[in-house]
């Protein structure tokens, strides 16, 4: 799958673009497990939730602990030449889920995820899979593009939680602020969300439509953003996974900025269709770039990086034939 907007950001970081367009998509994350990056350290589990992590920051500059505005990444030195952010990784294999202590499911749950056929994890049967079966099998039944039905391979909106859970990996996230609004805005998809700080109620979600990225309102409690979202669209998944999402369900996000360079959020997913209990996210952590680190040809800023259809599908091509497939004459 192509990010177009890697192809603008070359000159700053050489072959971004074809790491994620030279392999299929399904054997990222089983890259990155090979290398041995620090995110892949160790299993996701209920003891990374909610984690107070020792924090690499040492600028010790007075800043606001209620502004998120700027860019941010949760790979700021191989990206954007900042110092190093090993908390911001995540500390569990493979990479950029929503992770946590994954809940038991209902049986619809359980018949949904069944149903969904992602292209990340390590691959269905593959040494690497068997090897690792400690870990929920949904980071173990990775199948080709081919063969799988996931909203990202046909550059369908990518939802909520998974646009929250993938963004800082690779491409950033940007964070505009006003007294009314706070808008997130996604490099990769070129999609956006809106928090609305004004004081408003959540809306009936019987009465509107269900929307990719909900309908999210914040409130501040001390120094910790608290962002209650409803009204999901339930075609999307909780992140590259494939587990489910219903219309009914609610996601809690807890943001805050314990030093001037780190952002952090914590997720609470409570959908009672799909999960028997509330599931609580692993700790994400995102570090600043200044403007001038962000600069492309002169223009500071993300990159349009969307996912474009005939893109997508030229370079799905790439792709061995699946399994048992039958090849024309």
């Amino acid at each position: 799958m192509i990010h177009n907007g890697d192809l603008a950001r070359f000159s700053r970081h050489a072959l971004r673009a074809l790491a994620f367009t030279a392999v299929p998509a399904f054997l990222l994350v089983q890259n990155a497990v090979a290398q041995g990056r620090p995110n892949v350290a160790a299993k996701p589990s209920g003891n990374d939730v909610n984690k107070t992590y020792e924090l690499s920051d040492k600028d010790t500059r007075p800043y606001d602990k209620h502004d998120f505005n700027g860019i941010w990444a949760r790979n700021p030195s191989a990206q954007f030449h900042q110092p190093p952010c090993p908390e911001c990784r995540d500390n569990s294999r493979p990479s950029y889920g929503y992770f946590g202590d994954i809940p038991p499911m209902t049986p619809e749950g359980e018949k949904r995820f069944l149903a969904n056929r992602p292209t990340k994890g390590y691959v269905a049967g593959s040494k690497e899979a068997l090897a690792n079966s400690d870990i929920h099998v949904g980071y173990r039944r990775a199948v080709q593009s081919a063969l799988s039905n996931d909203p990202e391979e046909r550059c369908e909106p990518l939802g909520l939680m998974r646009l929250v859970t993938f963004s800082g990996g690779n491409p950033p996230m940007q964070i505009v602020q006003t007294k009314e609004i706070i808008i997130e805005r996604f490099e990769w998809f070129w999609d956006n969300r809106e928090i609305w700080t004004d004081g408003r109620g959540l809306p009936k979600v019987e009465d509107y439509l269900p929307r990719f990225n909900g309908y999210s309102v914040g409130k501040w409690e001390g120094d910790t953003l608290v962002v209650t979202t409803v009204g999901l669209d339930d075609r999307q998944w909780v992140d590259a996974y494939g587990y489910p999402v219903s219309e009914k369900a609610v996601l809690e996000e807890r943001y805050s900025r314990p030093t001037r360079n780190r952002l952090r959020l914590d997720m609470t997913l409570t959908d009672p269709a799909n999960y028997t209990r509330p599931w609580h996210s692993s700790t994400k952590v995102w570090g600043y770039i200044p403007k001038e680190a962000a600069s492309v040809a002169g223009w500071s800023g993300i990159v349009e990086d969307r996912c474009v259809p005939a893109d997508n599908s030229y370079f799905r091509s790439f792709e061995p034939e699946p399994a048992g497939a039958k090849k024309d004459k």
